[in-house]
C-alpha cells in the first residue's frame, strides 16, 4: 500500500522554478507600491531572502587551484 503524503525527507524545501517566479512578482509588487514605502522595503526584505536561498541553493562549479609547482 502506497502512502499518501511523502514524509518531510522526501519533500524538497522549495522549488527553484516558484521560487524565480515570486522574486518577479515580488518586483512587480515593489514597482507598484515604490522602493522607499515601507511596503516596499518589506517586499524588498522578502525578495532578498528569497533570492539567498535561490544563491545557497546553486550548485558551486568546480574552480581548479591554481598550479603551486610553478611557483617553486
Amino acid at each position: 500500500m502506497t502512502r499518501a503524503n511523502p514524509s518531510a525527507n522526501e519533500v524538497a524545501f522549495f522549488h527553484r522554478p516558484h521560487a524565480k517566479w515570486v522574486v518577479g512578482v515580488l518586483n512587480m509588487l515593489i514597482a507598484v507600491v515604490g522602493d522607499e514605502s515601507l511596503l516596499g522595503l518589506l517586499l524588498r526584505q522578502t525578495r532578498f531572502e528569497i533570492g539567498s536561498l535561490l544563491r545557497e541553493d546553486q550548485p558551486t562549479a568546480f574552480l581548479p587551484k591554481a598550479a603551486q609547482y610553478k611557483n617553486n
